[in-house]
């Protein structure tokens, strides 16, 4: 049982080895590309990001003022309706 573990771990490295070298054999890019494009990639990813909560935080923004001006619409009705129960 035990040769078994190690002839497994033994198996998984060679693979990934072997892997990584025909990655870095067959890539289509130099390093320094590689790593410009995924640069270029994150800065995007960070734009978008940050455009897409600006906007959720703006929706939320609204969503709170319409909620703020219900509340006080009921607030409103409820002392209307107090005054009419109750003349003071």
């Amino acid at each position: 049982m035990r040769d078994n573990k190690w002839s497994a771990l033994v198996a998984f490295i060679c693979g990934a080895a072997v892997g990584a070298l025909a990655g870095i054999y067959f890539a289509p890019k130099s390093g320094k590309e590689m790593r410009e494009d995924l640069s270029d990639q994150w800065e995007e990813g960070t734009r978008r990001a940050r455009k897409a909560g600006a906007k959720v935080a703006r929706h939320a923004q609204e969503m709170a003022e319409q909620v703020q001006q219900s509340v006080s619409d009921l607030a409103d009705a409820g002392m209307r309706a107090a005054r009419k129960i109750n003349p003071s």
